[in-house]
């Protein structure tokens, strides 16, 4: 693609500076002192996009009203939408404009503009219109960055990739120093436990002014979840009646910096209709869920217990639910595949099987799915009777070609999810693909200390692939017919790493054994 040089911007007549060069799939991001965090999109609907950006009041001389444009070319010779916004200190300084209008299934450009400078230029798109036919989808998904574990040099590689959009699972933040024992090698997050508005704020300021992750936000839209690691480690619902304010706090800054625009109070869970190619579900595991199983060990395996395998118990809140099972069924009559967005994982992590019929004669009250775990129960692993209706619901529906993406663990992970996972014969519904950590460090802790690797290790059932060790990404490309998730590995103790290729799984139509190739 050809490098083009970009326009010079002027405001109310004063001279402003280069706002940087762009290929066509690839912004950069050109380093200017008023929008210093740079700019961000988010993927919105078939005629909406929104921006995002920040202005720095140390540079603003007191000016927060600032221009935006959206235009269908990189010069901006053709402007199809702009105005003006506020830079409101209510809202750190930060802008969000949903900007409308717009052309379905179109890329668009747009910038910002204050009258010292003009920001970096990125990149935005509209969704397909409803009911369209569409003939691919092509995204990222990534999570887990803690900024002092790693370089983001995995940003860096998605920055210059032809995307649609790019899906964050969640961790944008770590609230925490305690994540740095794992590893640490560079400095910058000076904030040793974020409790504060103030203390959130300066976490989300100190990850944006990293230039790879800015070139990935003025590259792409995000389409973005939290996990914990937004409010504190390991959070359930409890968290609203025990911590309000640290609770608010952190939720406020994490709608500040994100480019998602609300739905309804804190709701971020979601659906994206990608035409008949394909629908997305992005879901929230944190701020409905169930109080967690209390006093795990960090290492060595866990016993599953009847309080994980209780009946009812939620990781997603009943109605969230029952809006994914109405959402999916819908999807199979309109789209081919169904991508769901998954904070943490859903495969079970079970080392040992105790739900043997052998066992369950001489114990009836055994739980189901009983057995060793060596996840700490903040998976799926620790919510069982929502796993089961989850994957029920595919099996009882008939729904095919669903795939989750899913972050957290720091590791790569993939396997094919059945029915019930401890009946050997039950239908094959649905793939799981968890991709390792953008920078956070210790990969499958507590799987490598068991088995020496993760890989290594007896999983009943089983996985398609595992590597405990490696940082990286996933890629989601797909057409009508056919459905590619690879992984992307690397180190992120080095600025100079680059993420390559480890593993590729393709699935057809209807078909939901995938084809494997380890690279």
């Amino acid at each position: 693609m050809q490098r083009r040089d970009l326009l010079r911007m002027g405001l109310g007549g004063s001279a402003v500076g280069a706002v940087g060069t762009a290929t066509a799939c690839a912004p950069t991001t050109a380093p200017t002192r008023v929008f210093s965090e740079g700019v961000a999109s988010g993927l919105h609907s078939d005629t909406e996009v929104v921006l995002w950006t920040r202005v720095s009041p140390q540079q603003a001389n007191g000016q927060f009203t600032i221009g935006w444009e959206v235009a269908t070319d990189q010069g901006f010779t053709n402007v199809v939408a702009s105005g003006n916004a506020t830079a409101s200190a209510a809202a750190d300084h930060t802008v969000k404009v949903l900007a409308g209008g717009l052309g379905a299934d179109q890329q668009y450009w747009y910038r910002f503009i204050h009258p010292n400078e003009g920001s970096t230029v990125g990149r935005a798109r509209t969704m397909p219109a409803p009911g369209a036919t569409t003939s691919s989808l092509k995204l990222a998904f990534a999570s887990c960055q803690s900024y002092n574990s790693g370089w983001y040099t995995s940003w860096r590689d998605i920055a210059q990739r032809d995307l649609d959009a790019v899906l964050f699972l969640g961790d944008y933040i770590y609230e925490a120093f305690s994540i740095n024992l794992l590893g640490a090698v560079r400095a910058g997050d000076p904030t040793a436990e974020a409790k504060t508005l103030n203390d959130y704020r300066t976490k989300y300021r100190v990850y944006r002014s990293d230039p790879d992750l800015q070139a990935a936000h003025a590259a792409h839209p995000f389409v973005s979840i939290w996990d914990d690691h937004e409010i504190v480690n390991d959070y359930d619902a409890t968290i609203f009646s025990t911590d309000p304010a640290r609770s608010s706090a952190a939720y406020q800054a994490w709608f500040e910096y994100m480019p998602t625009w609300p739905i309804s109070a804190n709701r971020i869970y979601r659906d994206l209709q990608w035409g008949s190619v394909g629908s997305i579900f992005m879901l929230d595991g944190r701020q409905y869920r169930d109080p967690n199983t209390a006093n795990v060990p960090l290492f060595g395996p866990v016993e599953l217990t009847s309080f994980e395998a209780a009946t009812g118990r939620t990781m997603l809140g009943a109605t969230q639910r029952q809006w994914l099972f109405d959402g999916l069924t819908d999807a199979q009559a309109n789209a081919t595949w169904k991508v769901i967005g998954n904070p943490v994982m859903i495969a079970p992590l079970r080392m040992e099987d105790h739900d043997t019929p052998e066992a369950r004669a001489e114990n009836p009250n055994l739980p189901l799915h009983a057995g060793l775990y060596t996840n700490p129960m903040d998976s799926f692993d620790g919510y069982t009777w929502e796993r089961d209706q989850i994957l029920g619901h595919l099996a009882a529906n008939s729904i095919d070609n669903t795939v989750f993406v899913t972050g957290d663990y720091h590791s790569f992970w993939a396997a094919t999810l059945t029915s019930d996972m401890d009946d050997p014969v039950a239908p094959k519904v649905a793939n799981e693909f968890a991709a390792g950590a953008i920078s956070s460090a210790g990969g499958a802790v507590n799987e490598n200390y068991i088995f020496s690797n993760a890989a290594w290790g007896t999983w009943e059932p089983g996985f398609n692939y595992i590597d405990g060790l490696r940082n990286g990404f996933g890629l989601v490309e797909c057409d009508p017919s056919e459905m590619e998730v690879s992984f992307w590995a690397h180190s992120a103790l080095s600025k100079f790493s680059q993420p390559v290729e480890a593993a590729r799984f393709t699935m057809t139509d209807g078909d939901p054994d995938p084809a494997i190739q380890v690279f």
